[in-house]
């Protein structure tokens, strides 16, 4: 029975079906992917305090993570992490009363597997109070009201916001 099996027409063509069935199922590992979705929120938490007098546009700063962010149990992206954010405005405050400004976009920040996940709707915004009115009546008073400046923007250290993420990002999750 054996040997009318061996000699029959479907078995060579079996035979390698079955093996190339088995070859391909060894190969294919079970996939770590899972994907971040967009518009998932990211808590972020500004490392240094940045004032409008001291920083350029273009400058880039630093949050920090505050909490893991899962899919499916598994941490995406740790907290801790780093996340990097950019200057986007800045002007000293001046003379005459004029208010300085500071603004940060929130750029980016890695994933536990190394790929950069792209951040939106993380916008940090201060301006100094405006001393406008205040330097132009001095002014009229007496000649030096004109040396009067306005608040600094300032964002404090620790200052808290929520980015989310701007498109589905796949990562790899061991």
């Amino acid at each position: 029975m054996f040997r009318k099996l061996i000699n029959s027409r479907c078995f060579k063509p079996s035979l390698m079906l079955m093996a190339m069935a088995m070859l391909f199922m060894s190969f294919t590992a079970p996939s770590g992917t899972v994907v971040l979705k967009a518009g998932t929120t990211v808590p972020l938490s500004l490392e240094t305090t940045i004032d409008g007098n001291n920083v350029r546009t273009g400058q880039t700063v630093q949050f920090r993570v505050m909490q893991d962010i899962k899919v499916d149990g598994k941490t995406i992206i740790a907290a801790g992490s780093f996340a990097q954010g950019q200057v986007v405005r800045a002007e000293k405050n001046g003379l005459l009363g004029s208010a300085g400004e500071v603004e940060i976009a929130v750029k980016s920040v890695q994933a536990v597997d190394g790929t950069p996940v792209y951040l939106t709707n993380g916008n940090v915004f201060d301006e100094g109070k405006n001393k406008v009115v205040l330097s132009v009546v001095v002014t009229l008073c007496c000649l030096f009201g004109f040396l009067i400046k306005g608040g600094k923007g300032e964002i404090p250290a620790g200052t808290q916001i929520n980015a989310s993420v701007m498109s589905n990002t796949e990562i790899n999750v061991q």
